[in-house]
């Protein structure tokens, strides 16, 4: 069973959305596992294991895989 999801809106100007969006490309990341890694250099432990648990239990970018 998956966690349930929510989502977040961060109120900023146009031109840093698209050059945070460019950054993760660069990275080959996605937009919302760029901020959660972000997040995650706040110092706290419990919301660190918190992500990385997510970001490593996320599903990846592309078409689904079939497991057989």
């Amino acid at each position: 069973m998956t966690a349930k999801r929510s989502q977040i809106q961060i109120d900023v100007p146009t031109p840093i959305r698209n050059r945070a969006k460019s950054v993760a490309y660069d990275k080959g990341k996605t937009l919302t596992e760029l901020v959660l890694m972000a997040l995650q250099k706040i110092g706290d432990e419990e919301l660190t294991a918190l992500i990385k648990k997510d970001l490593k239990e996320r599903a990846q970018r592309g078409r689904p895989s079939k497991e057989d």
